[in-house]
């Protein structure tokens, strides 16, 4: 797919970024995402040949904070579906 971003944490974030935006079930993979990624955003420093990889971090960083928010808003809307229909 991305052939420059090589980098093993930047694939790994990515995957669980994508395996993120399932809906429900993605939210086990949301903090994988942040962590995976900001983990990818620190060794991209230490190495300055991995700026493509940063930019994935980054990425995949931002997409599993929005996910997780995303998820968070789906799960409650999911356990306040009963209540709403009592008070129909």
């Amino acid at each position: 797919m991305l052939d420059e971003q090589a980098n093993g944490v930047a694939a790994t974030a990515r995957a669980f970024a994508t395996y993120s935006l399932v809906p429900y079930l993605g939210i086990l993979f949301c903090p994988g995402a942040v962590v995976v990624g900001t983990v990818g955003v620190a060794r991209s420093y230490r190495s300055p040949q991995t700026a493509a990889a940063r930019t994935a971090c980054y990425l995949s960083t931002a997409v599993g904070v929005v996910v997780l928010i995303v998820q968070l808003l789906l799960w409650w809307i999911l356990y306040q579906v009963p209540a709403w229909a009592l008070t129909q």
